[in-house]
């Protein structure tokens, strides 16, 4: 189902988001992250996009899916959009950059609900903090939908 998303008009996407942003906002929590994490996962995937350091360079919403480029910080962001735009918003909704110096990697991630959702660790996969904690990554960013003035929308 996803896999054709992607591909379509600009504002056939975004109609489609809006639906698919009001479907998530009936289902329980778990069911509604589980359905998000599935959706984000299947987004093309491009080398690099979004500067993790800069937050005000970064597209609104409409812009993110409208442009259709995705590395892993929009990845993220796109999912903090959509479920900023559910009934499951939450205060503690944040989009976190980790390094680990020991895989020389990046990732990008969303924290929900206290940590207890991670997306965008791994494709299709939910993580938790535990598993953050086990990497020992170190946060080189942190921000909140406060930070990237979400409430504006």
């Amino acid at each position: 189902m996803w896999a054709n998303f992607w591909n379509l008009r600009v504002n056939d996407r975004l109609a489609e988001w809006k639906d698919f942003r009001n479907k998530l906002g009936h289902l329980p929590l778990d069911q509604a992250i589980q359905e998000l994490n599935t959706m984000w996962s299947t987004a093309p995937y491009v080398t690099y996009y979004l500067d993790p350091s800069e937050p005000h360079t970064w597209p609104d919403p409409w812009q993110l899916l409208a442009e259709n480029y995705y590395c892993n910080v929009a990845k993220a962001l796109g999912i903090l959009y959509t479920i900023y735009f559910t009934s499951h918003r939450t205060k503690d909704l944040e989009l976190r950059v980790y390094y680990d110096y020991t895989d020389k990697e990046r990732y990008t991630v969303v924290y929900m609900d206290q940590g207890k959702y991670v997306l965008n660790y791994w494709p299709y996969e939910i993580v938790n903090t535990k598993h953050i904690e086990e990497k020992q990554l170190q946060l080189l960013y942190q921000y909140s939908t406060t930070d990237l003035q979400l409430e504006k929308y």
